[in-house]
This record gives structure tokens, sequence and C-alpha cells, in this order.
């Protein structure tokens, strides 16, 4: 049988993940990277003030996401992200891909130095029902 929680247990432990991110966290968009070991970072993404709304039914979704407009740039893709506080300190690390992945990028996985890098939305959830 799997493991199954409330959706009350469910909003608790996202809601205690993206609190560890803090008011104004980042998405660090990089190469390549563990969550001990992030790699470089090609575009950084400023999270609002408050970087994430309460969970319902156990996903965050975050607030206003600030575009990088002057991103350090690649030659190789991007392969990882991670979201993190504003002091840089990692609380969560994912893959990036085209499609498929924890999170996709629409315009091409290489970002040239100087190019703007956005988000429209990006959601976490901590437990699956």
């Amino acid at each position: 049988m799997a493991v199954t929680h409330t959706t009350a247990a469910r909003n608790a432990a996202t809601d205690a993940v993206t609190a560890l991110i803090g008011s104004s966290g980042l998405l660090v968009f990089r190469l390549t990277g563990t969550v001990s070991a992030p790699g470089a970072a090609v575009a950084t993404l400023p999270l609002s003030v408050d970087a994430f709304a309460d969970s319902v039914t156990g996903t965050a979704t975050a607030n206003a996401i600030t575009s990088d407009t002057n991103a350090t740039g690649n030659a190789s893709p991007v392969a990882t992200a991670t979201l993190q506080t504003s002091g840089g300190t990692v609380v969560i690390h994912c893959a990036v891909a085209a499609s498929g992945s924890d999170i996709n990028m629409s315009n091409g996985l290489t970002v040239a130095s100087g190019d703007t890098v956005s988000c429209s939305s990006i959601t976490y959830t901590a437990l699956s029902a």
C-alpha cells in the first residue's frame, strides 16, 4: 500500500519547505550540479517579497518572478535549477529540459550572455496524494 497524507499534512509539508526559501528567494538556472554542489549559474531570477503563496492541496505557487535581463550566459545547455534563499542557501534542486522535466524551458536551453531569462510560473509540491 502506498503512503498517503491528508491535505492538511501535505499543505504543512509544502509550506515548511517553501518557508525555508524565505520572503525573497531566487530561482537560479545552472549548467549542472547537485543540491550540495549546485554548479555554475547562468541566470538568476529574484522571487517576489512573498516568494510562495500558502499551499492548496499540497501545492504552493510562486508569486511574481522577476526576469534576469542580463544573464551570465553559457556555452553548454542549462540542465538544473535551484530555488534558494537570497543569501545563496539551496533549498530545492531540480532538473531542467526542453520538455518533460521539473522545469521546462521553451526558448532553448542555451542562454547567451546578456539574454533575458524569464519564468511565467513555478509550483512546488512536497508530497503527492
